[in-house]
């Protein structure tokens, strides 16, 4: 009897990993395809592939080191079971906004290739006042509706005011549907532009029925009332067009940092506050944009 149920647990077991033998093939061969298709115009190296089956998601997950010239980038696929269907990107937990791609890759690979964040070029993108602080040049990029960028943003200009040694410049990136906090925001940063930081600020801590209260108590119902126009919405659309096709921002919060493009409240805390545990000490704690 012992017998009969130790062979029955062990084919159990063993038919699925042969299943896997064979499916895993083609999600090999599935990826490495998509891969030379959508890199057809340019000389790659697949140095390592490496996957796995994700049943909380129900997909492939492959993680792949690629050297293109002398760079090697890492990039993570998910696979639909059927092999139909592949995305390219990042997977964030929906009930909690945590990002999974990267532990994802992690999992699979060991760690992020070394390197660093990646190198950007600032030409023919532009800064615009007014500037918090006195330092290196920091650009924040952020909306107010990322959960992410509210817990990270109150820090950062606490820690730019308290402690110096940044110059730090704000560009917006669209997130979700809703734009009165972002026309607001531009609105007092061309009309107002002394109370531009304290606004951001409100912003990125309150509500926004109660940071519209706050500028509307100093400003007034009218101030509001003259910020939806063309000027407005056209210098929101400029940002979100810079960071997206010149600086290359994919998500959100993203600083630039002495010629480097950091993504993700992790990457920023080590890059502008030391390491994460020291930055809790700083102040507190710590989205793949649409």
């Amino acid at each position: 009897m012992r017998k009969g149920l130790l062979i029955g647990i062990l084919l159990a077991v063993l038919i699925p990993l042969l299943g896997m033998g064979s499916e895993g093939g083609k999600v090999e061969e599935t990826a490495r395809d998509f891969l030379r298709k959508v890199l057809s115009q340019k000389a790659f190296e697949i140095k390592e592939l490496k996957y796995s089956f994700d049943p909380g998601l129900g997909l492939y997950v492959v993680a792949v080191l690629l050297k293109e010239g002398g760079r090697e980038r890492p990039v993570l696929l998910y696979l639909s079971r059927d092999m139909r269907f592949v995305i390219a990107g990042r997977v964030y937990d929906a009930s909690s906004g945590r990002e999974l791609s990267r532990d994802h890759f992690e999992t699979l690979m060991g760690s992020l290739p070394a390197g660093g964040p990646e190198k950007v070029n600032l030409e023919g993108v532009s800064l615009r006042g007014p500037v918090l602080g006195k330092g290196e040049e920091v650009i924040l990029v952020s909306n107010p509706h990322c959960s992410h960028c509210r817990q990270l943003v109150p820090r950062l200009l606490e820690r730019v005011k308290r402690q110096g040694g940044f110059s730090l410049y704000y560009k917006g990136m669209f997130f979700g549907r809703d734009r009165e906090l972002e026309e607001a925001m531009e609105c007092v940063r061309q009309k107002r532009p002394e109370l531009f930081w304290d606004f951001v600020r409100e912003c990125y801590s309150r509500p926004k029925g109660e940071a519209l209260k706050w500028l509307r108590s100093i400003l007034g119902e009218d101030f509001l009332k003259g910020c939806r126009s063309e000027a407005i919405l056209e210098a929101l659309q400029r940002d979100d067009r810079e960071v997206r096709e010149k600086i290359g921002v994919k998500g959100i919060p993203a600083v630039i940092f002495r010629g480097r493009l950091y993504e993700g409240t992790r990457s920023i805390e080590r890059a502008l506050f030391g390491t994460p545990s020291q930055a809790k000490e700083v102040s507190g704690k710590g989205v793949k944009a649409p």
